[in-house]
């Protein structure tokens, strides 16, 4: 052999070395020696099997129901890699009768495909979905002694210490974490040992790479959303010491840099910090300052006189909402104390609405803006910062010539949102008032031209045709 990992010998009959092997294997669990055939990876994993009192005729034992093992794969790091490895070994499962499967780091399969015999070949040993596949539970295997040894390596016929895969061979390469290292699984690749060849191995050790390739492709993705989104919300903590923390405990980023290290093994206290949770189980972790044991507020900067669409920032990045999303944040930040989905509908929609609707949009806008929108009322959980807010201010302090110059243009021209439109009728009546009010002849002009420059055309009625009486 080339190599202690490669079990299979192209020059060699596999009936007769599977023969051999069998014969190997009955000397072996007899106490007689240990026959030369067997490699010295077999050799040990065999001894290893042998202490922890394996049963050689026993099946895999059944430790999750299908649904249990389906349930479990689906939030496992591994899934995301189900579409790469069946594009990869998708067509040697279907035209040479492969299976794959993908365990997690115990050995418990959580994912099996392939060709509908080698399925159905699978069943006795309980090679599927849910079955430990260990050296101690069932004995020398690929996936188990893959683990075991983080090394792929490929299992022929009777060197499986069971029984039951004596007409197996299986290729099988470990899985890490491209963050720290650690082995979060295993792919395999098995087949009839007839139908076995050498190159399996290094066929499942590049999926098994490629797997890694991925999955530190979609990690440095995910972190630099996580960090897009510390990013935005720095501007709310001032001078604060802030660090964004991952699920593994990485600190991607830091204010100022090195506050909290490279990595965090236990999240500080509160009596330390403050966390706030942003997604896929990152952390921010606020520096306690003082009696302050809050997290900043996020910052809602809305531009919505004179614009069609509004601009809407959080912590200075644009948030991507729908026309009605703006509507619903701006009535929000018209009522800081907060709507119920009723009253929120009929701002919205006029009589009659249904707060169902405003439900659904609620949750839309948490897709995109995270917890933006507080409940029970319906509130923003954020410091506004809105131009028509401004203006109003300006009014209250009458600072009348600031407020004509902040003003660019009625409140969300084209809304019909029955609250949208009574405030922006409000604010046009108390700027024309405060305005006449002032008496100041040349503030009169200046507001005169931008009225004009800035009022919303009017569709022009309709005319209906009345034909003519000859």
């Amino acid at each position: 052999m080339h190599s202690p990992w490669v079990a299979v010998d192209l020059a060699a009959d596999p009936v007769a070395r599977a023969r051999l092997l069998r014969r190997a294997h009955e000397v072996v669990l007899s106490g007689c020696g240990t026959p030369p055939v067997l490699s010295d990876v077999v050799v040990q994993s065999w001894r290893r099997c042998t202490a922890a009192g394996v049963d050689p005729d026993r099946p895999a034992p059944m430790m999750l129901g299908a649904d249990e093992a389906a349930s479990r794969f689906a939030t496992h790091p591994l899934a995301a890699i189900t579409p790469l490895v069946r594009g990869l070994l998708g067509a040697v499962s279907a035209e040479a009768r492969h299976l794959v499967a993908i365990s997690d780091a115990d050995g418990t399969l959580l994912w099996v495909d392939g060709h509908p015999r080698m399925l159905e070949a699978a069943l006795a040993p309980h090679f599927k979905p849910g079955a430990l596949c260990s050296e101690a539970a069932v004995g020398t295997n690929a996936v188990g002694t893959a683990l075991a040894l983080e090394h792929a390596v490929q299992i022929f016929s009777a060197e499986h210490f069971n029984r039951l895969l004596h007409g197996w061979t299986c290729a099988a390469a470990p899985v890490h974490d491209p963050a720290s290292g650690a082995i979060l699984g295993a792919i395999d690749l098995s087949c009839s040992f007839r139908n076995a060849h050498p190159h399996t191995l290094a066929l499942v050790t590049a999926v098994a790479q490629a797997a890694e390739t991925q999955l530190r492709r979609d990690r440095a993705l995910r972190d630099a959303v996580l960090l897009e989104r510390y990013i935005d919300r720095l501007p709310a903590a001032g001078k604060r010491p802030s660090a964004l923390v991952a699920a593994d405990g990485r600190v991607l980023a830091a204010s100022p840099q090195g506050w909290l290290g490279q990595r965090v093994e236990v999240l500080p206290d509160s009596s330390q910090a403050v966390l706030e949770p942003i997604a896929d189980g990152a952390h921010i972790v606020w520096a306690v300052l003082g009696r302050e044991r809050r997290v900043p507020r996020h910052v809602l900067s809305i531009r919505a006189l004179g614009a069609d669409p509004p601009g809407l920032r959080v912590g200075g990045a644009p948030l991507a909402v729908t026309s009605r999303q703006a509507e619903l944040l701006i009535v929000l930040a018209m009522t800081p104390a907060g709507l119920s989905a009723e009253a929120l509908a009929r701002c919205l929609y006029g009589p009659g609405a249904k707060a169902v609707t405003v439900r659904a949009e609620i949750a839309r806008v948490r897709r995109v803006a995270g917890e933006l929108i507080g409940a029970q009322p319906y509130r923003l959980a954020a410091d506004v910062r809105a131009d028509f807010l401004d203006v109003e201010r300006l009014l209250s302090r009458r600072r009348v010539a600031a407020a004509v110059t902040r003003y660019a243009g009625p409140l969300l021209p084209r809304s019909r949102a029955p609250a949208i439109m009574a405030r922006r009728s409000a604010l046009e009546r108390a700027l024309r008032d405060a305005v006449g009010d002032a008496g100041d002849v040349a503030l009169s002009r200046r507001w005169e031209r931008k009225r004009r420059r800035t009022a919303t055309p009017c569709n022009p009625p309709r005319i209906r045709s009345v034909p003519s009486r000859r």
